[in-house]
């Protein structure tokens, strides 16, 4: 892949998020990322599993990481961290479609508010999606998803989480959104379209939670 002719905006990819607004606190957590091929919705040829440690991410990686991609393959980011061997997860969210980043913020309002955290949404060429940069555990990461299918109208003709890409994270104990644009499928790079001004002054804080316990190491 020519990083040259994809125009990366490294400010407005996740990278720039994940390291700013998570990792410059946590710096001894090691991410799991994965390289795969896409057949379709929900189903994937191959999926190589592997893991990078966060002082070594940064946009000279990921550069290197989207050049090395074979033709059909995609870069994701997984939810799963590990942190002095316990398991962590990154709360993210596949939405259905891009909707305006407004009603997205406020269909999400009830999640964020137990995360005591902001979403970061990001238009990925086809849908939209969110991460919180924060860390939670695995017991609550299933709790997460949960109520991210409550975050969808049952009387509304549409959804707004994409709850297939909920069923595909409990099933593979992981939730994965994509980083790169590689194998023609997608339109475009994950670009930022939200994020709070308050996001980055609150980033690294450890508050008390109403259901959720935010991780943080500082």
């Amino acid at each position: 892949m020519d990083t040259t002719e994809t125009m990366i905006d490294f400010a407005k990819h996740p990278l720039h998020g994940l390291v700013r607004s998570l990792l410059q606190n946590n710096i001894n957590v090691v991410l799991e990322f994965s390289k795969y091929i896409h057949l379709g919705p929900g189903r994937t040829l191959s999926r190589d599993i592997f893991h990078v440690e966060a002082g070594n991410l940064d946009t000279e990686w990921l550069a290197n990481q989207l050049e090395n991609l074979s033709r059909e393959q995609e870069l994701a980011l997984h939810s799963k961290v590990l942190q002095q061997g316990q398991t962590y997860h990154i709360p993210m969210v596949d939405f259905v479609q891009s909707k305006s980043t407004e009603i997205l913020v406020d269909k999400m309002r009830p999640v964020s508010q137990l995360l005591s955290t902001d979403i970061a949404l990001y238009d990925s060429g086809q849908s939209m999606h969110g991460y919180y940069f924060c860390l939670i555990s695995e017991k609550e990461w299933y709790e997460y998803l949960g109520k991210l299918l409550l975050c969808n109208d049952p009387l509304a003709d549409e959804q707004v989480v994409d709850s297939r890409w909920v069923g595909h994270s409990l099933e593979h104990g992981f939730s994965a959104l994509r980083w790169s644009c590689n194998s023609g499928i997608y339109s475009g790079l994950p670009q930022l379209v939200h994020v709070n001004s308050n996001h980055e002054a609150k980033h690294g804080t450890t508050r008390p939670m109403t259901s959720f316990q935010v991780f943080h190491t500082d």
